[in-house]
């Protein structure tokens, strides 16, 4: 656990040092999230937060951390630290990059030895960010019930 929050507050440095002179957003997101079978049940929803550090006029780099929960009994979540490289030819996004997933719970954490690819696209303002999602793993890339699929309505800082 330690040495994913060292690797991420790392990531975030690091981007933030190419981002200097460009365009930086904060944001927060607010979402759903479910397996590729699309039952619903549980209801898994998720609040993160995100920085969109604009390399150049085509390219944005977003370190990420989502929060996922089960339902509203608000006793285990899973945590989704990542980063994103994503293509931006105009209000129009399209990307992907490597999230790992934290359990936290039952008095105990539990980190996932693996990363997982996540790829996005959607749309954003100057205000607003629209995003549809995929998180898989690399043992079993886009194999059916390996798959988590989500969208989320971000708020842009």
């Amino acid at each position: 656990m330690k040495k994913t929050i060292i690797l991420f507050c790392g990531l975030l440095l690091v981007s933030g040092v190419f981002a200097f002179d460009k365009q930086t957003t904060f944001g927060i997101n607010f979402g759903i999230m479910d397996t590729d079978q699309f039952k619903f049940n549980p209801l898994l929803w998720t609040a993160g937060a995100e920085i969109d550090l604009q390399l150049g006029q085509y390219l944005m780099l977003t370190p990420e951390a989502t929060l996922v929960g089960n339902g509203f009994k608000f006793k285990d979540f899973l945590l989704f630290p990542g980063v994103l490289l994503n293509f931006t030819p105009s209000n129009f996004f399209v990307g992907g990059g490597l999230v790992k997933g934290i359990y936290i719970g039952g008095g105990e954490t539990f980190v996932a030895d693996d990363f997982s690819l996540k790829l996005n696209a959607g749309l954003f303002s100057r205000n607003i960010k629209l995003t549809a999602y995929v998180i898989t793993s690399f043992d079993h890339l886009f194999e059916k019930y390996f798959m988590l699929i989500g969208a989320s309505l971000g708020f842009r800082l």
